[in-house]
């Protein structure tokens, strides 16, 4: 099964002074030189944890297409390092590839994913892939290398204008955005095959960026472990 880091941060994927303040009106900043560091709390089935990520846009890249592309770097201890490639496009802000540190080309999507539709306004809406982030395994059983299957997220824009508070502080003239989507499971021979619903709720600062995300991937059974994810920016640092 794919890491943590992986899958979450798929889902989320500079010189001079830096400022701890929101700057400028970007609900996803792509400076060079910006880094943003998150506590992620997890609960499945009742067994809690947490880890630390650091992101971070190291560089920039000039596309075989002329166009700029963005270096989004995500890191935790113990994990491999992965970069997303980042680039806008009419519909907003997309992934075109990524690369694990061990790999010394990025691999290039299949179909750009969109990260976040801009202008953010409520309403707004749009799809992307997914994998679960808890949802695996209570044992290994010969599914080590289980591939889980695709999850068709759902995003949509429910609010804007909210204020967040979170471990790095409060933030006005954020944005909520929710998405939806359902895992076809085979639970047990019993229960059969078993829609698992994912709910992921995202939180965008205008001037910072992710503040908050909460993911839900409810799932009991014998077999089958489910949960929660919480993550929360504690700590931020934008070029001025």
């Amino acid at each position: 099964m794919m890491s943590r880091l992986t899958l979450i941060a798929a889902a989320l994927v500079a010189a001079g002074c830096s400022s701890s303040e929101p700057q400028g009106d970007s609900y996803f900043p792509l400076d060079v030189g910006a880094k943003w560091e998150y506590d992620v709390a997890f609960d499945i089935n009742g067994v809690l944890s947490r880890e630390s990520y650091d992101i971070s846009v190291p560089r920039t890249i000039d596309y075989v297409d002329g166009s700029q592309v963005w270096v989004r770097r995500v890191e935790a201890p113990g994990s491999i390092g992965i970069e997303y490639w980042l680039r806008k496009d009419k519909v907003g802000i997309a992934r075109i590839a990524q690369r694990l540190d061990v790999e010394e080309q990025a691999r290039l999507d299949q179909n750009a994913r969109t990260v976040l539709k801009l202008p953010l306004m409520v309403g707004a809406s749009w799809m992307v892939p997914s994998q679960p982030f808890v949802v695996g395994p209570k044992t290994d059983l010969g599914q080590r290398e289980l591939k889980m299957p695709k999850v068709l997220m759902t995003y949509t824009v429910e609010a804007m204008g909210e204020t967040v508070t979170v471990p790095a502080g409060t933030f006005k003239n954020c944005a909520r955005a929710v998405g939806v989507g359902v895992l076809p499971l085979y639970i047990d021979a019993v229960q059969g095959f078993s829609d698992i619903p994912i709910t992921n709720r995202e939180w965008y600062c205008k001037g910072v960026g992710l503040v908050k995300l909460e993911r839900e991937e409810p799932l009991t059974s014998i077999l089958w472990s489910g949960g929660t994810v919480k993550m929360e920016l504690t700590h931020f640092e934008l070029p001025r």
